[in-house]
């Protein structure tokens, strides 16, 4: 009988387990109450100046839902109180997370790609596979593929710093401090509507991840990113321990 072999993959430290869960459910939360916020305030507008009747860039009325039905599904008032808390609990959750990894060398290897994995051929190489989703070489990998380092630089260092400061640029207590945040985006609204855009990506992004998830095995995964790894067998198959 052919004899089968397995080994233990590990791919999840503990504290990039802790920190994704903390970050998972802090995400969650911020969409929520960002939707209870802007469906009171169902428009985007351009520059310093926006209110109901004002030329706007975008309008939830030309998809079916007039202002007062919006207005009647949305909370102000509970969007805001939760989505102030979750941020701050996003932000204390990331600088943990970097706080606690950007001593390590191996952090460095994991996330940064090599400069000769950036030529032109490569990342083709790279781009078509990974459109592909998933490929089975990928369980007994370890660490991230080109297009998995750059997406999630990105988000770590381009994306969730210009929500963090989109988002201050809309709050009184702190444009009073720094009044300059507002002309930075060119306007209030402007953040808003960045801040908006933003939050689009970074759901188009997760709703990719959750459908790779779940192609390679959304069982399996979810252990792996509770206990830290999963066994795969030498034709390939994986198991959770």
């Amino acid at each position: 009988m052919p004899h089968s072999t397995s080994s233990r993959i590990h791919r999840h430290t503990l504290n990039a387990r802790i920190c994704h869960w903390v970050m998972a459910l802090s995400f969650f939360y911020l969409l929520y109450s960002g939707v209870m916020i802007f469906l009171h305030f169902p428009e985007l507008y351009w520059g310093k100046v926006g209110f109901q009747g004002y030329p706007a860039i975008f309008k939830l009325e030309d998809w079916g839902i007039s202002w007062e039905q919006a207005e009647r599904l949305g909370d102000r008032r509970w969007g805001r109180n939760y989505h102030y808390l979750f941020a701050w609990v996003f932000l204390i959750n990331g600088m943990v997370y970097l706080l606690w990894n950007g001593w390590r060398r191996s952090f460095y290897q994991k996330m940064f790609p090599k400069l000769s994995e950036l030529s032109l051929k490569n990342m083709r190489t790279e781009l078509i596979t990974r459109l592909r989703f998933w490929n089975k070489k990928d369980l007994n990998y370890t660490g991230y593929n080109l297009i998995q380092k750059l997406i999630y630089l990105l988000i770590l260092f381009v994306l969730f710093p210009f929500m963090i400061l989109s988002g201050a640029a809309q709050m009184p207590a702190f444009t009073a401090i720094s009044p300059e945040l507002i002309d930075l985006f060119g306007g209030r609204q402007t953040a808003r509507t960045l801040h908006v855009v933003c939050s689009v990506l970074l759901v188009i992004f997760v709703v990719i991840h959750l459908a790779q998830v779940l192609m390679i095995g959304a069982v399996s995964q979810i252990r792996a990113m509770i206990t830290g790894g999963y066994f795969v067998t030498q034709d390939g198959d994986k198991s959770q321990q």
